[in-house]
């Protein structure tokens, strides 16, 4: 087991971002350090524990916490499958602090080597929730058209709809992504509004990793 958990923090606000790792044993994993960047940051945090990857049920579910804007406390939830691919960027988790200027995409990668790639990209978002096939899905297929020839293999794509520009229960929702093509299965986390947090308060419309 790793002796440290890694933490990408992200400040949606300028773009700059860092590595923090929180010792195993002072801190053991989503949680419990979600819970502290919270409190300290208002962070809304994503990522794994320490055993992603591993045969353990649950192990692979890509866990959201943060102070809930529909409910005005410390909220975590899941979705499922989605950690598997997050764990190839090599970290544990990603912390975004601050708000963008303009709704953006945040673009995560890592080609090789330990250097993660961190780009926030501004986008037209009314115009593609209204095309396509409407809300997270046309923002996902948006999302991949722009940044996933980039990936050596599929990436997930984490998406808000309207319900995140207009309300305070917005959710995130994905699909997965196999053989170059997003897939028509549903996954979704962030009851409690995490998806009106990424979009409103950060100003994150989607995450590609």
């Amino acid at each position: 087991m790793e002796s440290s958990i890694r933490v990408l923090m992200i400040d949606a606000s300028n773009g700059f971002y860092k590595m923090t790792r929180f010792p195993v044993g002072k801190f053991f994993g989503p949680v419990d350090i979600g819970f502290h960047l919270a409190s300290q940051y208002n962070a809304l945090t994503i990522g794994t524990g320490v055993l992603a990857g591993s045969i353990l049920p649950g192990s692979n579910r890509l866990i959201f916490t943060g102070f809930s804007p529909a409910w005005a406390g410390f909220f975590i939830s899941s979705m499922g499958g989605a950690g598997l691919i997050f764990d190839n960027l090599g970290i544990n988790l990603i912390a975004i602090i601050g708000q963008t200027k303009t709704p953006s995409i945040l673009y995560l990668n890592r080609n090789h080597g330990e250097e993660i790639y961190v780009e926030i990209q501004p986008v037209d978002i009314h115009a593609i929730w209204n095309s396509g096939r409407k809300g997270i899905y046309s923002l996902m297929e948006y999302t991949y058209s722009k940044f996933g020839y980039r990936y050596e293999t599929d990436p997930r794509i984490l998406a808000t709809g309207p319900a995140s520009y207009a309300t305070d229960f917005g959710a995130i929702g994905s699909a997965p992504i196999k053989n170059g093509e997003i897939t028509h299965v549903d996954t979704w986390a962030g009851r409690g509004g995490f998806g009106s947090k990424l979009f409103q308060q950060h100003g994150i419309a989607s995450i590609i990793y």
